[in-house]
């Protein structure tokens, strides 16, 4: 009796142990796969349409990096361009990656840097995401095309000086130097580049008004920059005393009427009479003229005022052929050039 459940309990005992070794088997299986599938994934996206840069150009790329099955470590990135025509790394275009190392999920960006000696054709841009810390995982790789076209003669509008002065009360004006600027051996037509105020922010109902020496501005081939003197005026109150005191003169012409017929119809001794009374009626009527005109610091506004506020101006050219300043509208450090004036009230006289 003893023997049998001795022998029961050997047989549950061995039971219990094969379950354990294959519930602990099946485990390992389990975290194993897991293991072994932690990675990264990484998408470049495509460059901005027409995917293509002039020598001396820059464009740029996003990517997106994340992980997957748990993966938790950092990943290096680099960036190699690659002529399709010769199927050999080049140093230019240049590549770029911000940052070079990221932990998913993140994202970096690519730019690309073409010389002016960068010959023109495609190119295939590759990105490369390696893990350092688990050197089992392979690499991953992705690229997008890009061109290098031809440059096209153009031109751009920087300002040289700044507006002077930056604030001024309303009726008073301001300066600024603004160049044109060729590239790629730009020179202009016949007609020359039209500069002009494109906007002025804020709108207001009386507005800053622009206008630019030498209109039109002729780039001459070879490269070099040509200026132009931007003036800026605003709207404010005229003097208005001295426009009044010229109409007081007219009080004097009935009595020099006077004073001719009287002449005109007596003698010798008479017209002397008459003359001595005119010079006497003229120089009444400047002596008096003061009190006939207005107070000589009266003013009048013919025009209105223009509003007290801080005002934007988008200079931009235009040449006879058609062709607009190539940073017209763009944003960034190439960006349509601006001036900014600040007009304050009136000073009163």
């Amino acid at each position: 009796m003893l023997k049998s459940e001795f022998l029961q309990s050997r047989r549950k005992f061995r039971t219990v142990r094969v379950s354990l070794t294959l519930l602990c088997l099946a485990a390992f299986l389990v975290v194993l796969p897991s293991a072994s599938g932690q990675n990264f994934t990484l998408v470049m996206a495509p460059f901005p349409p027409p995917a293509a840069i002039e020598p001396g150009g820059t464009d740029s790329s996003n990517l997106t990096l994340d992980s997957s099955g748990g993966f938790t470590g950092s990943v290096d990135l680099a960036c190699q361009v690659t002529s399709a025509a010769t199927n050999q790394v080049v140093t230019s275009p240049a590549c770029q990656v911000s940052p070079a190392s990221r932990t998913p999920p993140g994202g970096a960006s690519v730019t690309i840097t073409a010389l002016g000696s960068t010959p023109t054709g495609r190119y295939i841009v590759t990105v490369t995401g390696t893990a350092p810390g688990t050197p089992s995982l392979p690499p991953v790789s992705v690229q997008q095309d890009l061109s290098v076209l031809p440059a096209v003669p153009q031109f751009t509008i920087t300002v040289k000086t700044a507006v002077s002065p930056t604030s001024i009360p309303a009726g008073n004006g301001a300066t600024a130097v603004i160049n044109i600027n060729p590239i790629f051996g730009y020179s202009s037509p016949a007609g020359g580049v039209t500069l002009a105020c494109s906007s002025i922010t804020p709108l207001v109902t009386i507005p800053p008004i622009c206008s630019f020496s030498s209109q039109p501005v002729m780039v001459p081939a070879g490269g070099a920059t040509v200026t132009s003197t931007l003036t800026i005026r605003t709207y404010g109150p005229v003097p208005a005393g001295a426009a009044r005191s010229f109409f007081a003169l007219w009080l004097s012409l009935p009595m020099l009427a006077l004073v001719g017929l009287g002449a005109a119809a007596g003698g010798k001794q008479s017209r002397k009479a008459w003359g001595l009374l005119a010079l006497f009626v003229v120089s009444g009527a400047f002596l008096l003229m003061p009190a006939c005109g207005t107070s000589p610091n009266a003013t009048s506004t013919p025009n209105g005022i223009t509003p007290a506020n801080s005002y934007t101006f988008t200079i931009v050219g235009v040449d006879a052929a058609g062709q607009a300043s190539s940073n017209t509208g763009s944003s960034g450090s190439g960006s349509a050039s601006t001036v900014t004036l600040s007009v304050t009230a009136p000073t009163a006289n």
